[in-house]
C-alpha cells in the first residue's frame, strides 16, 4: 500500500524538472523501475502473480490515460511500453528466482 501511494504520487506529481538535459531518457528508467518494483513488491508480499500482473497492467494503463487529462502532464504510450517492460521484466526475474 506504501509503495502504491508513493508510485501514484511519482506519477502524478507536476513535471517541473525530469533530468532530460543531463540524462534524456530518465524518465523511462524511472517507468521501467517504477513498475519493475511494484510488481516485485506485490509478489514478493505474497500476492498471487497472476493479480499482481493484471493489477500493474491496469495500474499502468490508468496512469498514462489519466495524464492525459492533467495539464501539468502527457500521458505517453512510450512511458506504457517501459512501464510493461518493468513488470515483465519483474516477472521473468521472480521466474528465475525461484
Amino acid at each position: 500500500s506504501m509503495h502504491f501511494l508513493s508510485a501514484t504520487n511519482i506519477i502524478f506529481a507536476p513535471l517541473e524538472y525530469d533530468g532530460s538535459e543531463i540524462f534524456p531518457h530518465l524518465d523511462k528508467i524511472a517507468h521501467f523501475s517504477i513498475f519493475f518494483l511494484m510488481t516485485l513488491f506485490l509478489i514478493v508480499g505474497r500476492l498471487e502473480k497472476n493479480y499482481a500482473l493484471i493489477f500493474c497492467i491496469l495500474f499502468a494503463l490508468v496512469t498514462e490515460i489519466v495524464q492525459t487529462f492533467l495539464n501539468y502532464r502527457t500521458g505517453s504510450i512510450f512511458d506504457f511500453v517501459f512501464d510493461i517492460l518493468g513488470i515483465t521484466f519483474a516477472i521473468f526475474f521472480i521466474f528465475f528466482l525461484e
